[in-house]
């Protein structure tokens, strides 16, 4: 049985804190995979205009080149409506029906999990997976069974790396250089 990870989220940008999620996931729950599964719109973003969701899959598949536990699942693009995490574990069930999955969020998520469509059918299609992020109380409450990883605190975020581009700093060191690269060439996240 395959052990797969499912991280999911608007990617506007990528960031080496979505990759040390994904790489921690990996080794403390010994997984064959993650997939990365950028969400076409967001039920908790629809008034934040993202890039073309063309932009964001290339800027994912840029940062997971070299990899080969990194998967990008584009199931939610190829939809085109808003994502719901429920309708894309029933999707990735019915094309992989032995794997076992598992649905990677950082805590600061875990709060909001009650207003998710369907959190009952998450945790019947996947285990929920915790990881810890700066800023956010070790000690979360246990209304959903989960399992809780520890990795770096790493405090990195994708608003503050657009709020970062429209005031011209830095993103260095916060996202790969092929990410940077992208959104230079597309002039992304600044007006």
């Amino acid at each position: 049985m395959r052990r797969i990870g499912i991280l999911g989220g608007s990617f506007d940008p990528i960031h080496f804190g979505h990759l040390l999620m994904a790489q921690s996931a990996v080794e403390a729950l010994k997984l064959d995979a993650v997939f990365f599964v950028p969400a076409f719109c967001s039920p908790f973003k629809t008034k934040h205009p993202v890039p073309v969701a063309s932009k964001r899959l290339v800027m994912v598949k840029e940062a997971i080149k070299g990899n080969k536990a990194f998967k990008l699942y584009d199931g939610e693009l190829r939809r085109g409506q808003v994502s719901y995490t429920i309708d894309t574990l029933k999707e990735l069930k019915a094309k992989c029906p032995k794997s076992k999955f598992y649905l990677l969020m950082g805590a600061d998520n875990l709060r909001t999990f009650h207003r998710w469509k369907d959190p009952q059918g998450i945790l019947s299609l996947a285990n929920l997976v915790i990881l810890n992020r700066p800023g956010f109380d070790k000690n979360y409450p246990k209304r959903w069974p989960y399992v809780k990883i520890n990795m770096p605190a790493v405090d990195i975020s994708s608003s503050d790396i657009r709020q970062r581009l429209k005031t011209r700093k830095s993103i260095w060191y916060l996202t790969p250089k092929a990410v940077i690269r992208y959104i230079k060439a597309y002039r992304l996240y600044v007006k």
